[in-house]
């Protein structure tokens, strides 16, 4: 496990989805599992910021339904964050 941490800031709850509870639990999930450094993964390079995931593990660990995940993508995707 990565020893690390993660600023968040006290404006958080001023962002656009805050009141989804979904969203939030998604976006911190990314956020705190997101690679600090670059990494090599299976020949490819996972960059600082990045993570190799997908739908049916991220709702193992968060207990979020696959179809909410992926709504939910698509969501930050559109407003690009």
């Amino acid at each position: 496990m990565d020893n690390t941490w993660i600023k968040l800031y006290r404006k958080f709850d001023e962002w656009e989805w805050f009141n989804v509870s979904e969203m939030v639990h998604l976006f911190i999930y990314l956020l705190i599992n997101a690679k600090n450094k670059d990494k090599e993964w299976h020949g490819i390079i996972v960059k600082r910021g990045q993570l190799v995931t997908g739908r049916k593990i991220i709702s193992g660990k968060t207990g979020i339904s696959e179809q909410t995940i992926r709504t939910c993508v698509k969501k930050l995707e559109i407003t690009k964050e």
